[in-house]
């Protein structure tokens, strides 16, 4: 990463340049993942809340089932629709847990998701300043082109263990 004229100043950014640069493609990559399973965990919480309020409101039913058997003189009815009540509140209860845990798991994904994307930012402003420091021949620009990718590479690999 040398500013010289040299020639072999030169092939060093470039290859520093093209490091970075798979180091972005691999950041995008990552991210774009952790955005879809992100959005498949959100999904699928709403799915499980849904069917936790229908199970629910299923539950409701068989109480006012077992309210109204009991208010008829109906007491077998009764005790058979409050233990129906009983299967199906457990059954509301599961899904309801399933639910957190699809949206605690999509927010563990997006948050990798956003620093895989800084990540990636970074390496892309490390390639910008390589070049201008290539076009230039000042060594500031290539320094900063180096600080921002090891930056950007804490902040990947930060990013791809956050949701592991």
């Amino acid at each position: 990463m040398s500013g010289g004229g040299g020639n072999g100043g030169d092939r060093a950014t470039a290859a520093f340049t093209a490091v970075v640069a798979v180091l972005a493609a691999v950041g995008t990559l990552f991210a774009t993942h952790r955005s879809v399973n992100a959005l498949s965990a959100q999904t699928q919480g709403l799915r499980f809340a849904q069917q936790a309020s229908d199970q629910y409101s299923r539950y409701q039913s068989e109480l006012v089932r077992a309210t109204i058997y009991r208010a008829t003189k109906q007491p077998a009815s009764a005790q058979a629709e409050e233990r129906n009540s009983i299967a199906i509140y457990a059954q509301a209860k599961t899904l309801e847990t399933q639910a957190q845990r699809s949206e605690d798991r999509a927010e563990g994904l997006l948050q990798s998701f956003e620093q895989l994307e800084v990540a990636t930012t970074f390496f892309e402003i490390a390639i910008a300043f390589a070049s201008i420091g290539v076009l230039t021949h000042i060594r500031a620009p290539l320094w900063a082109s180096g600080i921002l990718a090891i930056i950007g590479v804490f902040l990947g690999v930060a990013g791809y263990l956050t949701s592991h």
